[in-house]
Protein backbone atom coordinates (compact mmCIF):
# COMPACT_ATOMS: atom_id res chain seq x y z
CA UNK A 1 0.00 0.00 0.00
CA UNK A 2 1.41 3.39 -0.93
CA UNK A 3 1.44 5.65 2.10
CA UNK A 4 2.36 8.91 0.45
CA UNK A 5 3.57 10.53 -2.71
CA UNK A 6 7.34 10.92 -2.90
CA UNK A 7 7.62 10.39 0.88
CA UNK A 8 5.43 13.34 1.86
CA UNK A 9 3.72 13.35 5.24
CA UNK A 10 0.12 12.25 5.47
CA UNK A 11 -1.65 14.58 7.87
CA UNK A 12 -4.67 12.95 9.44
CA UNK A 13 -7.37 14.96 7.72
CA UNK A 14 -10.66 13.67 6.40
CA UNK A 15 -11.24 17.04 4.78
CA UNK A 16 -8.25 16.52 2.48
CA UNK A 17 -9.22 12.92 1.67
CA UNK A 18 -5.94 11.67 3.13
CA UNK A 19 -5.74 8.69 5.47
CA UNK A 20 -6.61 9.22 9.09
CA UNK A 21 -6.33 6.93 12.07
CA UNK A 22 -9.39 4.84 12.91
CA UNK A 23 -9.87 2.91 16.14
CA UNK A 24 -12.62 0.37 15.46
CA UNK A 25 -14.57 -1.95 17.77
CA UNK A 26 -15.35 -5.11 15.81
CA UNK A 27 -17.90 -7.69 16.88
CA UNK A 28 -18.63 -11.16 15.66
CA UNK A 29 -18.55 -14.87 16.37
CA UNK A 30 -15.73 -17.24 17.22
CA UNK A 31 -16.06 -21.03 17.19
CA UNK A 32 -14.84 -21.27 20.79
CA UNK A 33 -17.20 -18.63 22.20
CA UNK A 34 -20.80 -18.99 23.32
CA UNK A 35 -21.65 -15.31 22.82
CA UNK A 36 -20.57 -12.51 20.50
CA UNK A 37 -16.97 -11.43 21.02
CA UNK A 38 -15.31 -8.07 20.41
CA UNK A 39 -11.89 -6.73 19.61
CA UNK A 40 -10.40 -3.32 18.89
CA UNK A 41 -8.34 -2.83 15.74
CA UNK A 42 -6.48 0.12 14.28
CA UNK A 43 -6.64 1.17 10.65
CA UNK A 44 -5.76 4.12 8.49
CA UNK A 45 -7.69 5.09 5.42
CA UNK A 46 -9.33 8.08 3.76
CA UNK A 47 -12.72 6.91 5.08
CA UNK A 48 -14.12 4.21 7.31
CA UNK A 49 -15.40 2.38 4.23
CA UNK A 50 -11.92 2.39 2.71
CA UNK A 51 -10.66 0.69 5.89
CA UNK A 52 -12.99 -2.32 5.53
CA UNK A 53 -10.32 -4.60 3.97
CA UNK A 54 -7.90 -3.81 6.84
CA UNK A 55 -10.65 -4.51 9.38
CA UNK A 56 -11.62 -7.82 7.79
CA UNK A 57 -8.02 -9.03 7.69
CA UNK A 58 -7.47 -8.09 11.36
CA UNK A 59 -10.48 -10.12 12.60
CA UNK A 60 -9.65 -13.42 14.33
CA UNK A 61 -13.12 -14.97 14.34
CA UNK A 62 -15.65 -16.14 11.79
CA UNK A 63 -16.10 -13.91 8.73
CA UNK A 64 -19.87 -14.43 8.71
CA UNK A 65 -21.56 -11.81 10.86
CA UNK A 66 -18.43 -9.67 11.32
CA UNK A 67 -19.52 -6.11 12.04
CA UNK A 68 -18.44 -2.72 13.32
CA UNK A 69 -20.02 -1.64 16.60
CA UNK A 70 -18.15 1.63 17.21
CA UNK A 71 -15.28 3.67 15.85
CA UNK A 72 -13.14 6.70 16.52
CA UNK A 73 -11.85 9.05 13.82
CA UNK A 74 -8.63 10.36 15.33
CA UNK A 75 -6.97 13.54 14.09
CA UNK A 76 -5.21 14.28 17.36
CA UNK A 77 -5.00 13.49 21.06
CA UNK A 78 -4.02 15.54 24.12
CA UNK A 79 -2.83 18.56 22.10
CA UNK A 80 -0.89 16.48 19.56
CA UNK A 81 -1.78 16.12 15.89
CA UNK A 82 -1.60 12.56 14.59
CA UNK A 83 0.42 12.16 11.39
CA UNK A 84 1.13 8.97 9.48
CA UNK A 85 4.54 8.77 7.84
CA UNK A 86 6.74 6.27 6.06
CA UNK A 87 9.68 6.78 8.41
CA UNK A 88 9.94 5.88 12.09
CA UNK A 89 9.57 8.63 14.71
CA UNK A 90 12.67 9.86 16.52
CA UNK A 91 13.79 7.87 19.54
CA UNK A 92 12.26 9.26 22.72
CA UNK A 93 9.32 10.89 20.92
CA UNK A 94 5.92 10.96 22.60
CA UNK A 95 3.79 7.91 21.75
CA UNK A 96 0.11 7.26 21.30
CA UNK A 97 -1.43 4.64 23.61
CA UNK A 98 -4.77 2.87 23.59
CA UNK A 99 -6.03 1.95 27.05
CA UNK A 100 -8.79 -0.47 27.97
CA UNK A 101 -10.18 0.42 31.38
CA UNK A 102 -12.35 -2.12 33.15
CA UNK A 103 -14.54 -1.81 36.22
CA UNK A 104 -17.75 -2.93 37.85
CA UNK A 105 -21.01 -1.04 38.08
CA UNK A 106 -23.49 -1.57 40.89
CA UNK A 107 -26.21 -4.10 40.03
CA UNK A 108 -24.84 -4.70 36.51
CA UNK A 109 -23.76 -8.20 35.46
CA UNK A 110 -20.34 -8.36 33.89
CA UNK A 111 -17.43 -6.06 33.59
CA UNK A 112 -17.83 -2.58 32.11
CA UNK A 113 -15.16 -1.19 29.81
CA UNK A 114 -14.10 2.29 28.75
CA UNK A 115 -11.51 2.95 26.09
CA UNK A 116 -9.31 5.97 25.69
CA UNK A 117 -6.31 7.30 23.85
CA UNK A 118 -3.51 9.11 25.65
CA UNK A 119 -0.18 10.61 24.66
CA UNK A 120 2.70 9.64 26.93
CA UNK A 121 6.43 9.03 26.95
CA UNK A 122 6.07 5.41 28.10
CA UNK A 123 3.59 2.74 29.21
CA UNK A 124 3.88 3.56 32.92
CA UNK A 125 2.95 7.19 32.25
CA UNK A 126 0.14 6.13 29.89
CA UNK A 127 -1.33 3.76 32.49
CA UNK A 128 -1.18 6.48 35.16
CA UNK A 129 -3.01 8.90 32.85
CA UNK A 130 -5.64 6.26 32.08
CA UNK A 131 -6.28 5.51 35.75
CA UNK A 132 -6.49 9.24 36.51
CA UNK A 133 -9.19 9.64 33.85
CA UNK A 134 -11.15 6.55 34.93
CA UNK A 135 -14.79 7.06 35.83
CA UNK A 136 -15.14 7.58 39.57
CA UNK A 137 -18.49 5.76 39.69
CA UNK A 138 -17.05 2.31 39.10
CA UNK A 139 -16.82 -0.15 41.96
CA UNK A 140 -13.48 -1.95 42.15
CA UNK A 141 -12.08 -0.32 39.00
CA UNK A 142 -9.08 -1.90 37.33
CA UNK A 143 -7.12 -1.63 34.14
CA UNK A 144 -7.33 -4.66 31.83
CA UNK A 145 -4.86 -5.77 29.22
CA UNK A 146 -6.78 -5.70 25.96
CA UNK A 147 -3.89 -6.65 23.76
CA UNK A 148 -0.72 -6.14 25.76
CA UNK A 149 0.10 -7.63 29.16
CA UNK A 150 1.17 -4.18 30.33
CA UNK A 151 -2.42 -2.93 30.31
CA UNK A 152 -2.05 -0.54 27.43
CA UNK A 153 -1.00 -0.71 23.80
CA UNK A 154 1.38 1.67 22.07
CA UNK A 155 0.01 2.54 18.63
CA UNK A 156 3.30 2.91 16.81
CA UNK A 157 2.51 1.52 13.37
CA UNK A 158 -0.79 1.04 11.56
CA UNK A 159 -0.96 -0.84 8.26
CA UNK A 160 2.63 0.02 7.38
CA UNK A 161 2.52 3.70 8.38
CA UNK A 162 4.28 5.02 11.47
CA UNK A 163 2.36 7.21 13.91
CA UNK A 164 3.96 10.59 14.59
CA UNK A 165 2.69 13.08 17.15
CA UNK A 166 3.24 16.80 16.62
CA UNK A 167 2.18 19.43 19.10
CA UNK A 168 -0.58 21.52 17.63
CA UNK A 169 -4.25 22.12 17.17
CA UNK A 170 -6.44 19.32 15.89
CA UNK A 171 -10.09 18.49 15.50
CA UNK A 172 -11.79 16.61 18.30
CA UNK A 173 -11.93 12.84 17.98
CA UNK A 174 -15.19 11.78 16.36
CA UNK A 175 -16.95 8.99 18.28
CA UNK A 176 -19.57 6.90 16.49
CA UNK A 177 -21.56 3.80 17.41
CA UNK A 178 -23.58 1.91 14.82
CA UNK A 179 -24.01 -1.63 13.55
CA UNK A 180 -22.28 -1.94 10.18
CA UNK A 181 -22.06 -5.42 8.70
CA UNK A 182 -18.73 -6.15 7.02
Amino acid sequence: MTIGVDGFILHASKMQGLPMLYVVMLGGRHPGAKIEVHDVVFAHAASLEAAYPQLRSAWFGAAKGLHIDSWLEVQGVDGYRVELRQERPAAGAQRLYFINLGGYEKQVFGEAHRYLLVVAANKAEAKALGKKRMQAGWLKPHTDALIDVDDCLAIDQVAGAFVHLLEGEHADTVVRSDYILL
